[in-house]
């Protein structure tokens, strides 16, 4: 390279130059979580003779972050076979929990309980990692309960009964003890229910009328599992029905619009009488 002077004189030959230059920035690029991993960007720098160059950079955009992940207790509720499955989200705070980047695994080292769990405090540990790996875990109490009553099989049908001549009340009879009923629970063995009944209770007088009999069985965790069936009290009255005593009193017409007659025909001295409508 030859170097001359303002007037054209010879100054003397470079072997070498150097030019030195900071480039200015004149827009930044903002990454975020979509754009994990690597990058290709172009960076281009332009000097003051509006000369330029580019080149491309590879960036390599990393999340570091381990999640924030808030615990809670929770209660499980058994099915009807005595099981349940344990998820992690029964025990993450969403509201607290946090990630830069969003969790994409839970996990719980509890997946499922049984009857035998009832009544033990159980400690679970869940855990949470974010696309790139960190992990995060934290503690909680895990409860147990059976809300299942036992299920009864073989309850009466609806039914139509009479209370029989002469008797103004039919008397409610014990279904248990009349057979056919049993009962299943999903955490409780029969010999484990004892505490079983009906209601109305057995021995009730009922006068002609429809009821709703109910019978029920309790486990040992206090549910109550019951079944009901109609029963309908039906006096059913035939051509004899209007001799109260062959030897007595005769009421007849049996039954009648407007007016009944009484007689005595043996003349019994009578102390009282009463006549029911049934």
């Amino acid at each position: 390279l030859r170097v001359t002077d303002n007037f054209g004189g010879d100054v003397g030959t470079l072997d070498s130059y150097c030019i030195n230059f900071v480039p200015l920035a004149t827009s930044t690029i903002e990454f975020d979580c979509s754009q994990l991993g690597l990058n290709q960007v172009d960076v281009t720098v332009t000097d003051d003779s509006g000369n330029s160059s580019t080149c491309t950079a590879t960036v390599n955009v990393i999340d570091n972050t381990d999640p924030i992940l808030v615990c809670m207790d929770a209660t499980v509720e058994l099915d009807e076979n005595g099981m349940a499955e344990v998820t992690p989200d029964l025990f993450i705070d969403t509201a607290n929990s946090f990630d830069a980047c969003g969790i994409t695994i839970t996990a719980v080292d509890v997946t499922d309980v049984t009857c035998d769990d009832i009544g033990t405090a159980i400690t679970v540990t869940v855990f949470a990692s974010d696309a790139s790996g960190n992990l995060a875990s934290c503690t909680a109490t895990l409860t147990v309960v059976d809300n299942l009553g036992p299920t009864l099989v073989g309850c009466p049908e609806d039914q139509t009964v009479d209370p029989g001549p002469l008797n103004l009340f039919y008397e409610l009879p014990d279904y248990w003890a009349l057979g056919g009923i049993t009962f299943s629970d999903n955490c409780s063995e029969e010999g484990d229910i004892t505490n079983f009944g009906q209601s109305p209770a057995a021995g009730t007088l009922l006068p002609d009328g429809t009821y709703t009999i109910t019978l029920f069985a309790e486990d040992e965790y206090g549910n109550v599992g019951e079944c009901t069936f109609i029963l309908t009290i039906e006096s059913i009255l035939g051509k004899d029905d209007n001799l109260l005593d062959i030897a007595t009193i005769v009421l007849y017409p049996n039954p009648a619009n407007a007016v009944v007659n009484i007689s005595n025909p043996q003349s019994i001295a009578l102390e009282s009488a009463a006549i029911y409508d049934l």
